[in-house]
C-alpha cells in the first residue's frame, strides 16, 4: 500500500505487481495496442510538455474565466470490466486489427488478477489493478469514451478540456453555477465515477504545473507538493560527477520549460541553487549547470526531439572507478566486433 501523506486522513493506494504473474507478458503486448489509441484522443494530455503546448495555444481568454480540475476518485478499481472492454473496444474499430481477439486478451488480464495477502490468495473482480502494465492506457480509453459521450450530452461545453488518467484540466468560460451544474451531472453520468470538483479565477494546479490567469493570459509556473522534500543526490555519493552535475543540469531545464515568465523561473532556480549547496554541491558546478541550461530556449524546449534509433548492444556490469579504462578498450575493439562472424555483431555496437 502506497500512502497518499498529502491527503487527509492519508488514505492507503493499493499496488499490485503484475511482474512474474501468468497474464504479465499479455499486459505488455496489450498496452502496445493501447498506447496508440489513447494519444489519438483530443482530451489526452501525454505529459508536462503536451500540456504546455495545449494551453499555449489557446490564445487570449474572456473575462470570468474560471481555471477548473476535476479529479476522478479511485479511478482504477471503479472501472467496470464490461464498460472498460466495450471503450476498449469501440476505439479499436477503425485499426484494423482483430478486436475482438484483443479484446479477449484484455479481458483475461482483468479476470486474472490473483494476488497474496495476510497468507491467503485474493482475486480482484472490479477494475484493473495498479501495478499491471495496461492499466494507465486502460483507464485513459475508458475515460475519453465517458468523456466525449458525457460532453456530447451537454448543451453548455468548456472552452477546453485535457485529462491526464484520473485528472481533468477545465478552462471554463460560462458562469459559476454553470460549472457545478456540469460537475453534478457528470457525477450521476456514470454509476461508479464520482469527481471532485476545484476551481479558482486566478490560479490552479495540474500535473507539476502552476496554471494562472495574468491579464487574461495564462501563465505557469512550477507547483510542488507541500510534502515535497528534496531527496538529490548528495555530492559525496560513490556515483560519476557527470551524473551529479546532469541532475542540477535537468532540473533547470525542467524549470525552464514549466516557468513561462522568467522573473518567476529565476525565483524558482534561486530555491534550486540552495538545495543543492545544502546537499554538498561545488557552488560553481551549480551555477554552471543552471546557465547552460537556461541558454536553451523555452520554445526549443517544448518542440518533442526525436528518438534516434540505434543497435547498441548494452553491457551492464557494476559501477567501478575503472570502468573508464574498460570502455577506451572497448571502443578500441569496436572494428573487430563488427567485422565478427556472428551476424548480430556486423552492424551493431557496445554501449556502456
Amino acid at each position: 500500500m502506497l500512502p497518499k501523506i498529502h491527503k487527509s486522513g492519508n488514505p492507503g493506494k493499493t499496488i499490485i505487481s503484475c511482474v512474474g504473474t501468468l497474464p504479465e507478458q499479455v499486459c505488455g503486448w496489450v498496452e502496445g495496442i493501447l498506447k496508440p489509441l489513447v494519444k489519438d484522443t483530443r482530451s489526452y494530455i501525454q505529459d508536462t510538455t503536451d500540456l504546455l503546448n495545449k494551453l499555449a495555444a489557446i490564445g487570449p481568454l474572456p473575462e470570468g474565466t474560471i481555471l477548473a480540475t476535476m479529479d476522478m476518485e479511485s479511478l482504477y478499481s471503479n472501472i467496470p470490466h464490461q464498460d472498460g472492454l466495450n471503450a476498449f473496444k469501440v476505439f479499436m474499430e477503425n485499426t484494423g486489427t482483430d478486436a475482438n481477439s484483443v479484446v479477449k486478451l484484455a479481458k483475461f488480464i482483468l479476470t486474472h488478477n490473483c494476488f497474496e495477502f495476510d497468507n491467503k490468495i485474493y482475486l480482484q473482480e472490479t477494475g484493473t489493478a495498479m501495478g499491471s502494465k495496461m492499466a494507465p492506457q486502460y483507464a485513459n480509453v475508458f475515460m475519453a469514451k465517458l468523456e466525449s459521450e458525457f460532453l456530447s450530452s451537454c448543451t453548455i461545453r468548456p472552452l477546453a478540456y485535457y485529462h491526464y488518467i484520473d485528472d481533468n484540466l477545465i478552462i471554463w468560460t460560462e458562469s459559476e453555477p454553470q460549472l457545478k451544474t456540469i460537475h453534478e451531472q457528470f457525477n450521476q453520468f456514470h454509476p461508479t465515477i464520482n469527481l471532485t470538483l476545484n476551481y479558482s479565477c486566478t490560479e490552479i494546479n495540474c500535473l507539476n504545473t502552476i496554471i494562472k490567469l495574468q491579464n487574461n493570459e495564462i501563465e505557469t509556473s512550477l507547483y510542488q507538493k507541500p510534502i515535497d522534500r528534496p531527496t538529490y543526490l548528495k555530492w559525496d555519493s560513490f556515483h560519476p560527477k557527470y551524473i551529479k552535475s546532469s541532475i542540477v543540469y535537468n532540473q533547470a531545464i525542467r524549470y525552464n520549460l514549466i516557468c513561462s515568465n522568467p522573473m518567476d523561473r529565476n525565483k524558482h532556480l534561486g530555491h534550486l541553487r540552495k538545495t543543492f549547496l545544502n546537499q554538498g554541491y561545488h557552488p560553481r558546478t551549480i551555477q554552471n549547470q543552471i546557465t547552460r541550461a537556461t541558454r536553451i530556449s523555452r520554445n526549443h524546449l517544448l518542440h518533442y526531439k526525436a528518438k534516434e534509433e540505434n543497435n547498441w548492444v548494452p553491457l551492464v556490469v557494476i559501477y567501478n572507478a575503472n570502468l573508464e579504462a574498460l570502455r577506451g578498450a572497448a571502443w578500441k575493439l569496436q572494428p573487430l566486433l563488427q567485422k565478427d562472424y556472428i551476424p548480430y555483431f556486423q552492424t551493431s555496437s557496445i554501449a556502456f
